[in-house]
């Protein structure tokens, strides 16, 4: 699934399309890379989806997901969108932590990806308020 979802030519293909965006989570203090975040405006009509955010172990727990969440509620209002949905792995326990941060469940969808890979994922929504 990582070599579908995360190859060279997949990611590639989201820098050419202007509605994509990718953010490295940078530590100022420590002059450390700490995860990236990428997400995509216009997703569905005044909607951005959230795509991957990613931190490395050692940086969960330190607020790096919520700064990189708060940063993307902000560039989401810029924009004029007025939600940010996610798919989350049912088993994921990331819910948890996209709940204290104001998502909520809207649905769930099972995705057949291909090469014996399905996706079976709770939809989460975030609304923004202006």
């Amino acid at each position: 699934m990582l070599d579908l979802m995360y190859s060279e030519k997949e990611i590639s293909a989201h820098f050419q399309h202007p509605d994509y965006h990718y953010y490295l989570i940078f530590d100022e203090n420590n002059k450390s890379f700490e995860g990236f975040i990428g997400y995509e405006h216009g997703y569905e009509e005044q909607t951005t989806k959230l795509h991957r955010i990613y931190l490395v172990p050692e940086s969960k727990g330190k607020g790096f997901g919520k700064k990189a969440l708060d940063f993307l509620k902000v560039q989401v209002s810029d924009q004029g969108d007025k939600r940010i949905i996610l798919n989350v792995n049912k088993i994921n326990t990331a819910r948890e932590f996209y709940e204290s941060q104001g998502f909520r469940l809207y649905g769930e969808v099972v995705v057949d990806i291909g090469n014996g890979f399905v996706m079976d994922d709770f939809e989460m929504e975030f609304l923004i308020h202006k």
